[in-house]
């Protein structure tokens, strides 16, 4: 017993020694503790505060008339803070104790001056040009960051002078409503969308307490509504697509431009920032993680068409710029896509599209075509999420490219075999002799074009002859027609 009351004796005595920074240097803390304090002999209240993750404070601690327990302020790291100037700021605070002054009071009352200038801040001084909230977005990488500053800026203008911390719930709801009655459904939900990510970044940097929008749920759709509502995007149709490949022809880099979207169903800003010297393969075009939507790498296969894509862009490159497809004017990434559609538009004699209609085309062509979705996914840069993600690194890339001669390339093909770009061979039957309904399907002008189509009558998809030799084992290569012709192959793999 008494030597259990020594070594406790001992263990205490241990917490208390002069603090110099020979000591401080030379002291550890004890095993198992995450913090442990050294209290100077010379000078009560002061003690260094040693921490498990290395760091060592000084600090000054005391009790306060009316508050349980020990109360502790922090007066600077070690060693930069060194012992002489511990002291020195130990005393002022021993002082201030002494005249019943809480040592903490200034700290307190600079953080509350600092919350109330935040919280006065107006919105105008957040959302400005290069302002704290455009900084942060551009910081971070976001890559479409300049919608959402338009909509905040135009659509929130009339509360530019108010602080940050008064815009209310009603205030927001109003400008969406306003935008909503218009007609402008989903210029609506984007205001309120990138205002509540807007107001969520205010609370993360202290700029307001709460966000006003927080809870905020629309109103159910109703069945009326979702009767009268549009579809969101559309397919072109065979003919469709033929005009705008042939239309394309005439407009430029923008035109070789659309004709990828066509081939490889990229979105419209992805194929503006390829360079020939760092995406440009032997067999493939690829797209950075950086600048996709998904934030992830994209390849898509060079077939013969995209090759002549690729070869027709050669004839608009610049001295002074490196881009595939640069802009007609500045010779830069290519921007005003709306203008150019519209001219597209015209040009082809079609009803009216946008460009990410051509990737919802070729998904479309694809799927009747019979490919799963996960093909379709993987051709467009649709890259699983979650769990197949993390355990599936499998690009299917022999299923893909000749997905691609089959099927993504259809409506160039189609184009192609209107125009007489695919002449007859006697493996190759001339377009002339397929049936229209054949071709609006777009299977068999995708096969010639590739070169898949080996022989026979082609009357009806039965009767085309595939040469599947180069990829016996591979079944799902020709899914559709595979299914469709209900004979087995023969010995040379053929059906």
């Amino acid at each position: 017993m008494e030597n259990s009351e020594k070594g406790l004796r001992a263990e205490v005595m241990t917490n208390y020694l002069r603090l110099t920074d020979a000591a401080i240097r030379a002291a550890t803390l004890p095993p198992g503790k995450s913090q442990f304090y050294l209290h100077d002999t010379e000078q009560p209240g002061l003690a260094i505060r040693m921490r498990a993750t290395g760091g060592r404070t000084w600090v000054f601690l005391f009790t306060k008339s009316g508050t349980r327990g020990t109360q502790r302020k922090t007066l600077g790291a070690w060693p930069k803070f060194n012992e002489k100037a511990a002291r020195k700021a130990a005393t002022v605070a021993a002082g201030e104790v002494v005249i019943g002054v809480d040592p903490n009071d200034a700290k307190r009352e600079a953080k509350r001056q600092q919350l109330a200038e935040r919280q006065c801040t107006t919105l105008a001084t957040l959302i400005i040009e290069d302002g704290p909230y455009e900084t942060s977005l551009t910081g971070r990488q976001v890559v479409n960051w300049k919608p959402p500053m338009s909509a905040l800026r135009r659509r929130l203008k009339d509360h530019f002078d108010l602080a940050i911390g008064e815009l209310t719930r009603r205030q927001i709801m109003a400008a969406v409503d306003r935008i909503a009655k218009t007609g402008k459904r989903g210029a609506a939900k984007d205001l309120r969308k990138h205002t509540h990510t807007f107001l969520e970044w205010c609370v993360g940097e202290g700029y307001v307490a709460h966000n006003v929008l927080a809870g905020y749920r629309e109103p159910k759709e109703t069945r009326a509504q979702r009767v009268g509502r549009r579809t969101k995007g559309r397919a072109l149709t065979d003919e469709e697509i033929i005009k705008v490949w042939q239309a394309a022809g005439k407009l430029g880099a923008f035109g070789l431009l659309a004709r990828m979207c066509l081939l490889g169903g990229p979105r419209r800003s992805e194929p503006t920032m390829i360079e020939w010297r760092k995406h440009i393969m032997d067999d493939r075009v690829t797209f950075d993680a950086a600048w996709t939507k998904m934030g992830l790498h994209h390849d898509v296969p060079r077939t013969h068409l995209v090759d002549e894509v690729l070869a027709a862009a050669k004839n608009f490159q610049r001295a002074t710029s490196d881009y595939v497809f640069p802009s007609p004017k500045t010779g830069g990434q290519m921007s005003g896509f709306t203008k150019m559609v519209n001219r597209l538009v015209k040009e082809a004699d079609v009803a009216k599209f946008t460009m990410h209609d051509l990737r919802r085309s070729l998904r479309t062509i694809m799927s009747r075509c019979g490919y799963d979705n996960e093909i379709q996914r993987l051709c467009v840069g649709q890259k699983p999420r979650g769990i197949d993600q993390v355990y599936n690194h499998d690009e299917q890339w022999i299923i893909r490219t000749t997905s691609r001669s089959w099927s993504a390339r259809n409506g160039s093909a189609r184009s192609c075999a209107c125009s007489g770009r695919i002449r007859s061979t006697p493996s190759r039957p001339s377009c002339s002799a397929v049936s229209a309904s054949i071709m609006r399907l777009g299977w068999l002008s995708g096969l010639i074009a590739s070169g898949q189509i080996v022989a026979h009558r082609i009357d009806t998809i039965e009767r085309a002859a595939i040469d599947v030799a180069p990829f016996q084992g591979m079944v799902r290569i020709a899914p559709p027609l595979l299914q469709r012709s209900g004979r087995a192959p023969d010995d040379r793999g053929r059906l």
